[in-house]
Order: C-alpha cells, then structure tokens, then sequence
C-alpha cells in the first residue's frame, strides 16, 4: 500500500526509475485499450473514450468528448511552454486520460477519497488521469482543487498543472521518482498560475490577500507540511515566490537537484 500511494504523490523508490529511452512515437492506443479493459460499470452511463490528436508528438489525449480533448491539449501547451522557455525539453511521451471514473487499481489503493481528486499523476506509467468536463463541473467550489467554483479555465489549468509534473520529473536531474513531493508541486503550481487566465488569477490572489498571504518567507518553507495544511495557499506562495528575486534560481535548483529537500517532506 505505502508504495502505491507514493506512486500517486509523486514519489518512489529509485528502483522504480522510469525507462528513459521511452519511444515518443508509440501510440496511446495500448494505455487506452487497458484503461477500458479494467473499467467496473461504472454508476452512470459514459460516453465511448475516443484518442484525441493534439498535434504534439509528446502528448496523447484519451477522452470521451472533443471539449474535453481540447482543453486538455491545451494544458498540455501551456506547460510545456513554459517548460521549454526555460530549456527544459520533453523526455518522454504523456497520454492524458479524462473519463468520468478513475481506475479501480487508483480507488483500491485510496478508497472513495479519490473521488474528491481532481487527477493525478502517476510516474510509472507516465499517464494523467483527470475527470472528465463533465465530472469535474459538477463539482461544489469548496471541493474544486484551488477554492473557486469549477470553470473550463480552472479545468484547463488543472490540465497544466498534472502535465507539468510529468514534464518536470522527466526532465528532472536524478530518477523521476526521486524528486522531492514539495519541490514537485511548487513547480507545478507555480507553472499553474503563471499560465492561468489573468481573471481567475486574480480571483485568486484576492481571496489570498484577503486572508493575509504572501508570498513564502525562504526556500525552506517549501516543503510537504505547508503544502499538505493548506494547498491553495502554497499554490498561490509558489507562484508569488516564482515571480520574486529568487524565484527563477530556485526553480532552476529543484530542477537540477541542486536543492536538497527539508529533512521531512
């Protein structure tokens, strides 16, 4: 169990080490065809899942509309572009899968929990699951990821955020599975707010200054306690500490393992 959930929270073992000479031409169809195969009825009619083409030889998109596909090729662009304007390039192919049921394998590991998840990824098989558009607008504004009322630009930013974890573990300096969690989701998020709507954005930093916040205090407290007591508020530190003086060389130092993680993370 322990090392199945850490697969879901971005961490592992090294002799878990993902393949690096995976080849970015294969088809998604596989990952597809086993996604269906280990599906249990699931408790309301679902559309067929269909691959999407997102013009991108890094990406595949599973889902069971064309909206869904978009938007999901969409948070794919956005984090690979920022990615790439900082030299960090794709290693590896991503399929992205958005349904309106999670895996068994996922719910047997987590229970009923997983249904308050928006996606997740996991570095094994270098898949994102995500609810489906539909799924993920149903959802009450206390129970969406950052706080706020579900939108097809909060959804296409939650597409970015799990694609850039797939971007950034691949192109991380040690084995994926070594990153450290809190390092992972700082650049996540902070990947996540700099290419957001301006008008969410700021919908954001609102609630946010209104409660006080800023950005964090040092490099130090980036870590899994301040991320696991409030995520929206290390979501919205991270991007606030990106965008100040040691944000960039920060970043650049989780990605190179330059920085060492808190003793407990």
């Amino acid at each position: 169990m322990k090392a199945s959930l850490a697969l879901l929270l971005l961490m592992g073992s090294a002799a878990q080490a993902a393949d690096w000479g995976a080849d970015v031409s294969a088809s998604a169809s596989s990952a597809l065809q086993a996604f269906q195969a280990k599906q249990a009825a699931p408790a309301k009619a679902a559309a067929a899942l269909k691959e999407a083409d997102c013009g991108s030889e890094w990406v595949s998109v599973v889902s069971q509309d064309e909206e869904t596909a978009a938007l999901a090729c969409e948070g794919f662009r956005r984090a690979l572009g920022f990615m790439l304007a900082r030299g960090y390039q794709p290693k590896s192919k991503l399929t992205i899968i958005a349904a309106d049921r999670f895996p068994d394998r996922y719910r047997e590991m987590v229970g009923d929990l997983i249904d308050n998840m928006h996606g997740f990824y996991d570095t094994d098989t270098r898949e994102v699951y995500m609810k489906s558009l539909r799924w993920f607008m149903e959802s009450e504004a206390e129970r969406t990821p950052l706080g706020v009322g579900p939108s097809r630009e909060l959804y296409v930013s939650y597409f970015a955020h799990e694609a850039g974890h797939h971007l950034s573990v691949q192109a991380f300096a040690k084995a994926p599975q070594l990153i450290a969690r809190p390092h992972g989701e700082f650049i996540s998020y902070a990947l996540q707010l700099e290419t957001m709507a301006e008008g969410l954005k700021n919908n954001l930093f609102k609630r946010f200054e209104a409660a006080g916040g800023g950005a964090f205090s040092s490099v130090e407290s980036i870590n899994g306690f301040a991320h696991d007591a409030d995520p929206q508020s290390f979501a919205v530190k991270s991007y606030l500490f990106l965008k100040g003086p040691e944000g960039e060389k920060t970043l650049q130092g989780f990605m190179d393992a330059k920085i060492e993680p808190p003793a407990a993370f």
